[in-house]
């Protein structure tokens, strides 16, 4: 599970990083496309990764994967629609050439790719500090914090801080990949300026 977490982190990693940065590091359509074909080729493989450590966590705990997706309900329902508007933006990006239309899916897709990091790093600010799961006298494991209340309990200073840093880390992953990807131009010296900033 490990391995597979990592690897999602490696991999998609600088996907979000990427699409997170578009919106500053690309400022005309030409950069945008530029941007957005440096990972065009790969960003949809690199999601295998992420539902492989989910079918792995079901495989080995299927208890903690019901408790974790029925308590985290609302935190995992944004997590997916993040996740699924990414690769809608990308497809549909280019279907006009209007630049209201194109200006809305870039900004959907920095939506769908900022949104999972800081929800990723507010998920492991929340496991370090434990979450409040019970065992009841049959051993079910049941989540205490209820839908909206968990929802609210999970966004707490220090699982914030973690999503921030969870970001951080994207963004600078990101910008490393545009800037090793790219060749010289301002697109590269901006995403350089952002990844010795982050």
């Amino acid at each position: 599970l490990g391995i597979l977490l990592l690897g999602f982190a490696l991999t998609d990693g600088y996907d979000l990083g990427t699409g997170t940065l578009l919106p500053f590091v690309a400022k005309t359509d030409p950069e945008r496309r530029l941007v957005i074909n440096s990972i065009g080729p790969m960003w949809e493989g690199h999601q295998v990764w992420f539902v492989l450590g989910g079918g792995a966590i079901f495989a080995a705990w299927p208890m903690v994967y019901a408790v974790s997706f029925s308590g985290f309900y609302i935190a995992m329902f944004l997590l997916l629609a993040a996740l699924i508007l990414r690769p809608v933006a990308f497809k549909y990006r280019s279907k006009r050439e209007s630049p209201a239309w194109r200006s809305a899916w870039d900004w959907s897709l920095f939506t769908g790719s900022f949104v999972p990091a800081l929800i990723f790093g507010m998920a492991v600010g929340n496991a370090l500090q434990g979450v409040p799961f019970v065992l009841d006298d049959t051993l079910r494991m049941t989540y205490k914090g209820g839908l909206i209340d968990g929802l609210f309990a999970l966004l707490n200073p220090f699982a914030l801080v973690a999503g921030l840093v969870s970001v951080a880390m994207l963004i600078t992953h990101g910008a490393a990949w545009l800037t090793v990807k790219l060749e010289e131009g301002v697109v590269r010296d901006r995403a350089a300026a952002v990844g010795k900033s982050a």
